[in-house]
């Protein structure tokens, strides 16, 4: 690599650089030419410095002058030369960025191999873009968290350092982040996910070839006791609720979480062809894994549920629709579920008015993100029906089987005994009339 240099007592800078050579019997090697380049040295050190560069120019072209009359390599192996000259003048003068490197490395493989890399993606860049490609595979829910998620990261970096290359986003800054989420009053759980939302989309860029590997992939995930924990409702409690209920609609919803699991989302919009009062069987597909819901191409992930017999008595009792595709329960079922009038917060209402209680609460720190939860929900129905289940002795595996997520495949498979030993298990948990008697 070219090089300049000054003698005592000249007035004009050299340039120094070395030429492959071949001796008579074919050893290869090099040879040191030294050259003047007729730039003159200034006397003043403000000056100097813009000299030393032109005369660097000078020994470059005399380098490669050289290395053509020696027959040196073709016209690409010049470029190549040529791109690591400029690479090692930059980096003489402390030049060399990360963001220069890269785009040498792209120049030399251009020379090599006369391909095009692809455009580098930035930080900022990749996330908006995936956010993009998962508007049209997922649920305005899940996007909406997504888009949180990659705000909150990029808030985090700032705009300079959510302009870098993707592959400069290090474990260290994902830590960081995650950290800072949870010390602002965020919970482990809420801050893994974070964590978890962020990697979905550095895993895709792995997937493209943007990257080799997500700098999440060795991130542990903070210990979660701080969550708060789900509490079950008593039958006792659940009679109350039921009462309470403000229409039969909502009594069904109720039903449905404390005798078949179901969360409230999927028991609100249950429809008339999940309802099979012949078999007394039902079978839904869960909203959660809708995204999912393609085992194989024209199959589904669905749940068998044999109905308690708290459901065969509401169900037969009820008039049910005939078109297979209407909602059991029509007053809920366009009724979202987050919001001050979503099904979360009316069934609250319901917990309020029936004097059950919303059980532990973890406070909100004033000043901090995250907020107030209560352990006892609608979810906690779901709780009811498991718990049920495992005191009355029936396996985690079947238990699974019944609030879990099967596939088609599975489903068809099930025998007439797999259907009885999920019936044996739905009817270990007590009905309200069995708890009353007792």
């Amino acid at each position: 690599m070219a090089s300049v240099f000054t003698r005592p007592g000249s007035l004009f800078y050299y340039a120094a650089f070395r030429l492959p050579t071949t001796d008579a019997q074919g050893n290869k090697g090099w040879k040191l030419v030294k050259q003047v380049t007729k730039v003159p040295i200034p006397q003043t050190l403000r000056e100097q410095e813009k000299a030393r560069q032109e005369a660097l120019k000078v020994a470059l072209e005399f380098e490669q002058n050289a290395f053509k009359q020696a027959g040196a390599g073709e016209d690409g192996s010049q470029r190549i030369l040529a791109i690591l000259r400029e690479a090692a003048d930059k980096a003489a003068q402390k030049r060399l960025t990360a963001n220069l490197g890269r785009d040498f490395i792209r120049r030399l493989v251009e020379a090599s191999t006369g391909e095009t890399l692809p455009a580098e993606k930035t930080i900022a860049g990749w996330f908006g873009e995936w956010l993009k490609q998962k508007e049209g595979t997922t649920k305005p829910a899940t996007q909406a968290r997504y888009k949180a998620s990659i705000k909150a990261i990029l808030t985090h970096l700032g705009e300079e350092q959510a302009a870098l290359p993707l592959d400069s986003l290090t474990i260290g800054k994902l830590r960081e982040f995650r950290d800072k989420l949870n010390a602002e009053g965020r919970t482990a759980k809420t801050s893994n996910h974070y964590i978890k939302d962020v990697n979905s989309a550095l895993l895709a860029a792995v997937a493209e070839g943007h990257i080799t590997r997500s700098p999440a992939d060795n991130l542990d995930d903070l210990p979660e006791e701080d969550s708060t924990s789900r509490e079950p409702f008593t039958f006792a409690e659940v009679s109350k609720l039921l009462a309470k209920s403000p229409s039969e609609d909502w009594r069904g919803v109720i039903l449905l979480g404390a005798f078949g699991g179901m969360r409230l989302g999927d028991a609100a919009r249950i429809t008339r062809g999940s309802i099979d009062t012949q078999d007394k069987v039902m079978r839904f597909l869960p909203q959660k894994t809708s995204r999912k819901k393609r085992a194989k191409e024209g199959e589904k992930a669905v749940i068998t549920l044999p109905m308690h017999a708290e459901l065969v008595r509401y169900f037969e009792g009820k008039d049910l629709p005939a078109d297979l595709a209407a909602p059991v329960f029509p007053t809920l079922a366009r009724v979202s579920i987050a919001g001050n009038n979503g099904l979360s917060a009316r069934f609250t209402r319901i917990m309020e008015a029936a004097g059950v209680s919303r059980g532990q609460k973890r406070e909100h720190v004033e000043g901090k993100a995250g907020r107030s939860a209560h352990s006892r929900s609608f979810h906690s129905l779901r709780h009811t029906f498991n718990s049920s289940m495992f005191n009355g002795g029936i396996s985690q595996e079947t238990r699974m089987k019944l609030v879990g997520h099967v596939d088609a495949k599975t489903n068809a498979g099930y025998t007439h005994a797999e259907l009885t030993a999920l019936r044996r298990a739905v009817d270990a948990v007590p009905s309200l009339q069995r708890k009353k008697a007792q």
